[in-house]
C-alpha cells in the first residue's frame, strides 16, 4: 500500500509513520508531507492508494488535498485522522468526495489501519448516514424559518433534503437548472448556510417541529 502522510507535527508523523509500518509489517511504503502545498507536490509527482490527513495543517486544511485529489479525478482514498471533530467538518469531509473515514486521533492505531485497509480497496466507512447525522446536529442548533421563503424556494429546499440533484430538481419542477441554482444560492443567504447538507439538515429539523404540529 503507497500512503501519503499528512500532518504539520513531524513528531506526531513519526509517531504514526512508525505505528503503521509496525501493523502493515512490509507492506506498506509511506511518504510524508507537512502541508497543504507539500502534498499536492507529492500527488502531482506520485501515486498513492490512501492519503493520511490532518484538518489543521497551518494555513491550510487536510480537506484542501482531499478536494484536489478530487477536482484531479486522481484515485487516491483519504482517511481524516484528526483531534478536531465537530458536525461541520465531518459534512466538509464527506462532500469533499474523496474522504473514506474520519476517525479521531488516540493512542491506538488500530482503527486508523483499519480504515486505511479499507479505503485502499474501495470501501468507505463515512457515508451519507453520517453526514445526514451532522447536518441532523447542526440543524437542531438552529431553526429553518419557513416563512422566510418563497413556495419555490421551499419546494426547492424540502427536494434538496429528499436526497435530489439539482438537475432531478429542475426537472421535478419543470424549471431551468440555472432557475434552480439561482434559487438555492438565494436559499442559503437567506438561511445562512453554505452547503445542500446542511440545508437539509435544517429542513429535517423543522419537519419534525411540523410533525409536533
Amino acid at each position: 500500500m503507497r500512503v501519503l502522510l499528512v500532518d504539520d507535527h513531524p513528531m506526531v508523523r513519526r509517531g504514526i509513520k512508525a505505528g503503521l509500518e509496525s501493523a502493515f509489517e512490509k507492506d506498506i511504503e509511506i511518504s510524508e508531507a507537512g502541508s497543504v502545498a507539500e502534498a499536492i507536490d507529492a500527488l502531482e509527482t506520485g501515486s498513492f492508494d490512501v492519503a493520511v490527513l490532518d484538518l489543521r495543517l497551518g494555513e491550510g486544511s487536510g480537506l484542501d488535498v482531499a478536494r484536489h485529489i478530487t477536482e484531479n479525478d486522481l484515485p487516491t482514498r483519504c482517511v481524516v485522522f484528526t483531534s478536531v471533530k465537530s458536525p461541520r467538518s465531518v459534512i466538509a469531509a464527506f462532500e469533499s468526495g474523496s474522504v473514506s473515514a474520519y476517525l479521531e486521533k488516540d493512542s491506538d492505531l488500530e482503527p486508523l489501519a483499519e480504515a486505511m485497509e479499507a479505503a485502499a480497496k474501495g470501501f468507505s466507512m463515512l457515508t451519507h448516514a453520517d453526514a445526514r447525522a451532522a447536518a441532523a446536529e447542526l440543524g437542531s442548533q438552529g431553526a429553518l424559518d419557513r416563512d422566510s421563503l418563497t413556495k419555490r424556494e421551499l419546494e426547492i429546499a424540502e427536494l434538496i433534503a429528499d436526497g435530489l440533484s439539482d438537475s432531478e430538481i429542475s426537472e421535478t419542477l419543470h424549471l431551468a437548472a440555472s432557475t434552480v441554482r439561482n434559487n438555492l444560492t438565494t436559499i442559503y443567504q437567506k438561511v445562512g448556510v453554505e452547503s445542500r447538507t446542511l440545508l437539509a439538515g435544517l429542513v429535517w429539523e423543522s419537519r419534525k417541529d411540523l410533525d409536533v404540529l
